[in-house]
């Protein structure tokens, strides 16, 4: 085979992998994206690991650290908010984050007379992930499942109901997943690699 035809057709070749996911469906490379990951490793050993700490002596900003990454704590009356939280994702680390900042300020529950407890707090800061990791990126309330509050009102609630008390509208999964990976496929057409692939094919084409 012509050498010039065999490097065309392997330079076609890497650019359809790389648009079809390296041979994975569309969905199968979406659907990875959409499951809190309890694949990391857990690195907290105790509460005292996050270093909590009060900023301004308020009893209100506070900061901690997590990989070596501060993040802010607000606490309000009944209501902690965590900034940034979807950037820590592993169930056992959340918890001994959430017993950090209870220990200090507890949060009431829906009754107003109980108490949340770390189980349903982490249940709640991962029902946030997961919107964060579902929703498309023009969607309103992306930027606001990016922190966590942790307030009486959303305990034991579902991501669907989460979503449905901020939007008004249903959650659709399918709807979203699809907006999502439109979203995804698009990011990578316009990548530097696959332009410059493009270009190879185009250089190719106009010497020969």
């Amino acid at each position: 085979m012509n050498k010039k035809i065999l490097s065309f057709l392997v330079i076609m070749l890497i650019m359809v992998l790389i648009l079809a996911g390296c041979g994975l469906k569309e969905d199968d490379v979406v659907s990875s994206q959409y499951n809190v990951n309890e694949d990391e490793i857990s690195v907290l050993n105790s509460t005292k690991d996050i270093n909590l700490r009060d900023t301004d002596g308020k009893g209100t900003n506070y900061l901690f650290t997590y990989k070596n990454e501060d993040f802010t704590a607000i606490y309000t009356k009944d209501n902690w908010k965590i900034k940034n939280s979807y950037k820590i994702t592993n169930g056992m680390d959340i918890a001994f984050i959430c017993k950090a900042l209870i220990d200090i300020h507890p949060i009431h529950g829906k009754d107003l007379k109980s108490y949340r407890t770390v189980d349903d707090l982490v249940y709640e800061w991962q029902q946030h992930n997961l919107a964060y990791n579902i929703l498309p990126d023009d969607n309103s309330w992306k930027e606001h499942a990016k922190d966590v509050d942790l307030d009486p009102a959303d305990q034991g609630k579902s991501l669907a109901e989460i979503y449905e008390a901020r939007t008004g509208s249903k959650l659709d999964v399918n709807k979203l997943k699809k907006i999502k990976n439109s979203q995804k496929v698009q990011k990578i057409k316009n990548s530097s690699k696959v332009q410059k692939i493009k270009n190879k094919v185009k250089n190719f084409l106009n010497i020969n």
